[in-house]
């Protein structure tokens, strides 16, 4: 009688501490992701990630093996400066190389479709946002805990809606 009430008693603790452990970068109040990103409500974790998936000195994110319904993040660096340590403003525009030193760009896709070839919906950060996101490395590989952003589908036009961002994306 004593091994089940121990064993009932570890269990109910097991699951006390379980439901009420708290993610460190969700204690700080960014509610960030620790390992994958956030659009609006919808949570995606990181099933793959690696560098230069998009290019030279990006760091790309899937939610799980590439095909249909998948959902990407990419975070795209300056092509001649390279990924390193430091804080990011987080910007947008229309070629890598226009990136500075200090600036990075978000891209953000869901719902691969295989018979199309193309994503449901693409978004880019909203533009003049005064927003940074912090890359650190360790043991070589690059860690990037973007804080929520606004975000727009393109192509961006009255038509174009707008939702939340956030995510850890971490080199694998």
């Amino acid at each position: 009688m004593k091994n089940v009430l121990k064993i009932t008693v570890f269990a109910i603790m097991t699951v006390f501490m379980v439901n009420c452990s708290s993610n460190d970068d969700e204690s700080l109040g960014g509610n960030i992701p620790s390992n994958g990103w956030r659009i609006g409500s919808t949570n995606y974790t990181t099933y793959l990630s690696m560098r230069n998936i998009a290019g030279a000195n990006t760091l790309g994110a899937f939610d799980k093996i590439p095909g249909d319904g998948t959902n990407t993040v990419a975070v795209i660096f300056n092509n001649t400066a390279g990924i390193s340590a430091g804080t990011y403003k987080i910007v947008t525009t229309g070629n890598q190389s226009d990136l500075l030193a200090d600036e990075i760009m978000i891209g953000t896709n869901i719902n691969y479709n295989n018979s199309t070839g193309h994503y449901e919906k693409e978004f880019v950060p909203v533009i003049g946002q005064n927003v940074s996101a912090t890359v650190t490395i360790t043991g070589g590989k690059v860690k990037v805990v973007i804080p929520e952003i606004n975000i727009v589908s393109l192509p961006i036009s009255a038509s174009s809606t707008t939702n939340t961002f956030a995510g850890t994306i971490i080199e694998q």
